[in-house]
C-alpha cells in the first residue's frame, strides 16, 4: 500500500443510521429526521477514501434492523457495533456477526440500573461476545466512568473480551485527573482496552479534548485511540458539529505519531477492515 494511499484513509469508527422519527417506547430522544449513509458520506466529504463503523442508536433499542441495511450495502467498508440483550440466540448474532457487527454497545448514559451488567444473564452474553471475538463499547455520563469499566471488568472477568471506551471515556469536570484513567490503567493489565476521540461537545470541558488524547495516549497507548465523528450528533444537531470534526482531524493530522494510527489504522486491527490493512484479521484486537 503506497504512502499516498495510506493519506487518503479514513475510518470514522462512530456514526449512527436510522430512519425519521422511529425509536423505543421511553427513549429519552426522537429525532424528527433521518440519517442516512448517503447523508454521512456527504458530511464527511472530502476526507478521501472512507470507511466506517455504525453505532446502534440507545433510541432505537434492540431493533438492530436499520444497522443491518447499513453493513449489507456496503459490506467491504463498513463494520458495526450492535445493542443486544442477554436472551439474543446464537442464531441471531450469528447473522450479526456474517453482516459485519464486531461488538455490542452498552449506552448506560443516564441509566440507574447499570449494575444488571453483573449478573449471570449479562456475564453469559459477555462469554459468548468473547467466543466471536467481538469487543464490548461502554457509554457512560460524564465521571460515570471508572465505576462502570471497574464493573464491566470484573463482570467480563477471565474472558479476553476488549473494551472501547466511548466519547474519550466521558470525564467528568476533573478532565485528564479523572479517576476513569486510573481504572483503565488497571483494566488494560488484564485485557485490550481502547478510547474513542469522538464528540468532544459532549465533554465536562468541551475546549479539553487535546489534553485527554495526550492523556489516553500515556494510559492506553496510541494503538488504542480511534476516532468517530459522532455523526449526525443527535441531541446536539448543529453546523458546528461538521467544523469540530474537522478541527479534531486537523489537529490529529498534524501530529506525526498519531495520524495513520487514529485516521485508520487502529480501526483497521479492532474491526477486521481486511481490505484496509493485511494485518487486520479477527482476533487481532485481543492480541495486539
Amino acid at each position: 500500500m503506497s504512502e499516498t494511499k495510506d493519506a487518503t484513509l479514513l475510518v470514522d469508527c462512530h456514526f449512527h443510521v436510522f430512519d425519521a422519527g422511529i425509536a423505543v417506547a421511553g427513549a429519552r430522544y426522537r429525532p424528527p429526521y433521518g440519517a442516512t449513509l448517503e447523508g454521512w458520506q456527504v458530511a464527511m466529504g472530502g476526507h478521501g477514501d472512507l470507511h466506517g463503523v455504525v453505532v446502534q442508536t440507545s433510541f432505537l433499542g434492540t431493533d438492530n434492523g436499520a444497522l443491518l441495511a447499513a453493513l449489507r450495502s456496503m459490506p467491504e467498508r463498513l463494520r458495526g457495533v450492535a445493542v443486544v440483550d442477554p436472551g439474543i440466540e446464537d442464531a441471531q448474532l450469528a447473522v450479526l456477526d456474517e453482516a459485519g457487527v464486531r461488538g455490542i454497545r452498552l449506552n448506560l448514559y443516564g441509566d440507574d440500573g447499570w449494575r444488571r451488567i453483573a449478573t449471570a444473564p449479562w456475564r453469559a452474553l459477555f462469554g459468548r461476545i468473547g467466543e466471536l471475538g467481538w469487543h464490548v463499547e461502554m457509554h457512560t455520563g460524564n465521571g460515570e466512568g471508572a465505576a462502570v469499566l471497574s464493573a464491566l471488568d470484573a463482570a467480563l472477568g477471565a474472558t479476553r473480551v476488549p473494551v472501547v471506551l466511548d466519547h474519550f471515556g466521558r470525564p467528568g469536570p476533573a478532565g485528564a485527573d479523572d479517576p476513569v484513567f486510573d481504572v483503565a490503567a488497571d483494566v488494560r493489565t488484564r485485557r485490550a482496552l481502547w478510547v474513542k476521540i469522538s464528540a468532544p461537545y459532549r465533554l465536562a470541558d468541551v475546549q479539553g479534548w487535546p489534553m485527554l488524547i495526550g492523556r489516553w495516549a500515556e494510559v492506553a497507548g496510541t494503538n488504542r485511540l480511534l476516532w468517530g465523528s459522532d455523526w449526525p450528533w443527535t441531541n446536539h444537531e448543529a453546523p458546528a458539529r461538521a467544523d469540530e470534526c474537522r478541527a479534531v482531524l486537523a489537529w490529529i493530522a498534524a501530529q506525526p505519531e498519531l495520524a495513520d494510527a487514529l485516521r485508520w489504522r487502529n480501526a483497521a486491527a479492532l474491526y477486521g477492515f481486511d481490505g484496509i490493512a493485511g494485518f487486520a484479521r479477527r482476533g487481532d484486537a485481543q492480541r495486539l
